[in-house]
């Protein structure tokens, strides 16, 4: 009996040392790939997931993979971008409707102020060339871009609205939005998010704020 035991002592040791290897293999093999890249893989995966798409031929695979992907995103922007991955999430779930949002920080954002100052209809926070009648940040600010991207502005008595109608672009369109994580980067159709989750919806974020002083004196 006791060899049994002994034994049976040593098996769970022997499984938490196998997870204890991988879990480090998979973090040291993470910090290589956040540290120098995959030069251009992860790309080349995904446009032959996207390619699929487009021909109606999407894989099991694929709509795994790219679960995956959206599942991941999710999970590691609640640390880093945890607004993005709330919206994300919401909108993988096919809730629809309005999502209320905390938007007290928005109007202390140096960007955000000066589009108020302007009277501007709204900003994107992806610093480009221009953007029609909307503020364009002065650098893009990764944390909104991904939550927000083009948030409306919408001036009230004793306070500010925002609002903005979270939808991600038909596959077709060839909508692409980039994402960094060190070195490793690369751009997503923004349509594939319907072939991993066809149940989502788009929906209306919105968030107000009280501004107890004058607008015309509250953002100088």
């Amino acid at each position: 009996m006791a060899p049994l035991l002994a034994l049976a002592g040593k098996r769970p040791r022997r499984w938490l040392r196998l997870v204890a290897c991988v879990a480090a293999a998979t973090m040291i093999s993470g910090g290589v790939l956040f540290a120098v890249g995959d030069f251009g893989l992860t790309q080349r995966v995904l446009n032959g997931v996207e390619r699929r798409a487009l021909a109606g031929e999407s894989t099991r695979a694929d709509k795994l993979g790219l679960r995956l992907l959206y599942s991941a995103l999710q999970l590691g922007g609640r640390l880093v971008y945890p607004q993005a991955a709330e919206m994300l999430s919401y909108y993988c779930a096919g809730r629809g409707d309005t999502l209320r949002f905390d938007a007290r920080s928005l109007v202390q954002h140096p960007d955000v102020r000066q589009a108020l100052r302007l009277h501007k209809p709204g900003i994107t926070f992806r610093n480009q060339v221009s953007a029609g009648p909307f503020y364009v940040a002065s650098r893009t600010d990764w944390e909104r871009y991904y939550a927000f991207d083009l948030l409306y502005i919408r001036q009230v008595p004793g306070g500010v609205v925002f609002h903005d109608n979270y939808s991600f672009q038909p596959l077709a369109r060839r909508s692409y939005t980039r994402f960094r994580f060190g070195r490793l980067q690369c751009k997503l159709n923004d349509g594939l998010i319907r072939v991993a989750y066809p149940e989502a919806k788009s929906f209306i974020v919105y968030g107000k704020v009280v501004v107890p002083q004058p607008l015309n004196t509250s953002f100088n």
